[in-house]
């Protein structure tokens, strides 16, 4: 009777969990099949292992939770096998007397693990809270239960294997009653899993062995030349339908993300639950169902738009495209290119923000976001007193320096003319394109301007087809990682050809500068790029220079807040990433705030001089502190000896 009331119990079970199953395939399929998730399986297949199964990822971002997860997630793993077992030993009566200690064993070790994993969330969760879990998702109504339902099991199977003695069985009911409730536990939990954060278990592997092979600083190419951006849910891609399944909400990407912190409406975890949802608001609109074709034309998908549905437009613009979001999930949630995405959708409806609008039409118009005219690109240049050298008058030239549009913003424009004359010092045979220079689009892109960037990449690339440009120098992180990455040039960011000097002993440092500094991680140059040890060994080269580092370092640095388009937009959070950032610096007591970005620099600066920390801190290129430590005396005795040769001169 007992084995009877089991199976029955366990074929209910399953027939819940698979049709939930089956209703979350139906949903995934009415996504686009966006770019080829599935080549390369071996490693694919070690990315699984590496970061689904051994959660090596999730340990080097938070190293206590990875090691509670890998905790409870293989004693699971092992509760489940041992009740795979025992369904069939119920059968077979012979592989329980067999199995038995092995079982025993087993299910004591999977007990303590679960034990350690779960009491470790549950501290985390309920004591220390962690500031992801400041704003709960409103729709997250299963977090309590699900740990409850976990923590529940593992008591009754302890109580249980205290109780149960193979010989006892027949002597006592006890130990049948705590086996029951163990047993009806594990059957709702495998009937649960398609229904609540618990799917995470199945789907994060394959969210994980689905992971892009493109390299972080490459942006998704379209499907299909009708498609227009992501503007119903079946524009999105299979891939991200799944990834809104696995995903667990964790909060780590919200943790990280300038625009949540800012107090703006984007949450990327909220962005991602929210398209979760999705699947329940097409099932009770009754339109759910479709062919399984994934060719995105469900016609009750069509009928609702993800703009307000799962991110307002306020939190679709407030992105910075920093990166964090991604940078942090575990199982490689794209949090930041769904967003992208929408925002090509928004562009080509024709609906963006008149800020937006403006900064489009200035890139178009002026190929600078700030709308000065063309012919003032050249102008810091004719500031210096030497002759900065031209694709015309210096053809032969090795390097095309991209200077970028910072030369717009006189601060950035003095850290220009000293760049330039380091490299005249250096022997660089260099050249620029002066007026002839217009805009990378990079941040064009990831505004949603697909045909905007595609223009300027076509006009740039004649122009350097023209003068036979074969190598780049960009001294913007932005031009940088486009050119490196989009366009496919050999280009080289500025700092990568003043480390080559120091190295080949043409920098030589003479006056020490006696200063505490902190270094900020431009986002295009760290996280797009995985620059982050170069810009450091360069300020620690400099003599006399303290380096001290923010909290929030490299991978996890803080974003300035200009990315995205957000440089010349009035940001919409209570407290800009720029602050926050400029306070994170002070509370180093550092005395500079180093910087690797015109766009950082504009930022910070501001944030400096907005939280009123200008007697504390300032914010200095690495460029200008190298220039301090190896050129500006120099230059002070070689305009002492030409002015006491003009005076020579004079005397005669």
């Amino acid at each position: 009777m007992f084995s009877l009331l089991y199976y029955f119990l366990l074929i209910i079970s399953l027939a819940i969990f698979i049709y939930g199953m089956w209703r979350k395939w139906k949903f995934i399929n009415i996504g686009l099949r966006g770019e080829d998730r599935t080549s390369n399986f071996k490693k694919r297949l070690w990315y699984v292992v590496r970061d689904g199964l051994i959660l090596f990822r999730l340990y080097l971002r938070e190293s206590k939770m990875g090691v509670a997860h890998f905790l409870f997630l293989w004693g699971t793993i092992i509760i489940l096998f041992d009740i795979l077992v025992f369904t069939i030993s119920i059968a077979i009566p012979d592989v329980f007397r067999i199995l038995y200690s092995s079982l025993k064993l087993s299910m004591t070790i999977a007990a303590v693990m679960m034990v350690i994993g779960s009491g470790v969330t549950a501290i985390n969760r309920y004591i220390i809270k962690p500031s992801r879990f400041a704003k709960k998702y409103e729709f997250a109504k299963d977090d309590d239960l699900v740990l409850i339902v976990f923590i529940l099991a593992v008591v009754f199977g302890i109580i249980l294997k205290e109780f149960v003695r193979f010989s006892e069985l027949n002597n006592t009911s006890l130990p049948y009653i705590f086996w029951s409730l163990h047993t009806i536990l594990i059957l709702a939990f495998i009937a649960a899993i398609p229904y609540t954060k618990l799917l995470h278990i199945f789907l994060a592997p394959i969210n994980i062995f689905t992971k892009s092979e493109r390299k972080a600083g490459v942006l998704r190419v379209s499907p299909s030349e009708e498609y227009m951006g992501a503007i119903t849910p079946s524009d999105l891609t299979r891939r991200d339908l799944l990834a809104s399944l696995a995903c667990m909400r964790c909060g780590r990407c919200q943790d990280n993300c300038p625009a949540f912190s800012s107090g703006a409406s984007l949450s990327p975890m909220f962005l991602i639950q929210n398209i979760r949802r999705l699947e329940r608001v097409l099932s009770e609109a009754g339109s759910s169902g479709n062919s399984g074709s994934g060719d995105g034309d469900n016609n009750g998908a069509e009928d609702i738009l993800l703009l307000d549905t799962v991110m307002d437009m306020e939190g679709i613009w407030a992105c910075t495209t920093c990166r964090a979001c991604m940078e942090m999930c575990p199982i490689y949630v794209e949090q930041m290119e769904v967003l992208v995405e929408m925002r090509k959708g928004i562009i080509e409806s024709g609906e963006a923000p008149p800020d937006i609008r403006d900064f489009l039409t200035n890139i178009q118009k002026q190929k600078n976001p700030w709308g000065e005219a063309k012919f003032k690109r050249d102008q810091w240049a004719k500031k210096v007193d030497f002759e900065v050298p031209t694709v015309k008058n210096n053809p032969e030239f090795e390097y095309l320096w991209f200077v970028g549009c910072q030369t717009f913003d006189n601060r950035n424009k003095l850290i220009t003319q000293k760049i330039a004359q380091m490299l005249m010092d250096l022997e660089v045979n260099y050249a620029i394109l002066g007026r002839e220079e217009g805009c990378c689009g990079n941040d064009v892109r990831r505004v949603g301007e697909e045909g905007l960037f595609q223009v300027l990449m076509e006009e740039n690339m004649r122009t350097f087809e023209k003068y036979g440009v074969e190598k780049f120098i960009a001294t913007s992180p932005h031009c940088y990682n486009t050119f490196k990455n989009e366009y496919g040039l050999d280009v080289k960011f500025i700092l990568e050809v003043i480390y080559d000097a120091i190295k080949g002993g043409k920098i030589k440092f003479k006056k020490p500068i006696n200063k505490k500094v902190t270094y900020h991680d431009p986002c295009y140059l760290g996280r797009y790029n995985g620059m982050y040890e170069l810009p450091r060994e360069i300020l620690k080269a400099i003599p006399g220079l303290e380096l001290v580092e923010m909290p929030r370092n490299r991978e996890r640095s803080f974003c300035c807040g200009a990315g995205g388009g957000n440089l010349v937009r009035e940001y919409p959070g209570e407290d800009r990433p720029n602050n926050i950032r400029a306070r994170e610096a002070a509370e180093t007591g550092a005395e500079v705030l180093a910087v690797a970005c015109p766009f950082c620099m504009i930022m910070l600066e501001d944030g400096v001089k907005t939280e009123k920390l200008d007697d504390k801190i300032e914010v200095l290129d690495i460029m200008e502190l190298v220039w301090e430590s190896a050129f500006s005396e120099e230059k002070v005795e070689e305009e002492k000896i030409e002015g006491e040769e003009r005076n020579k001169l004079d005397s005669f």
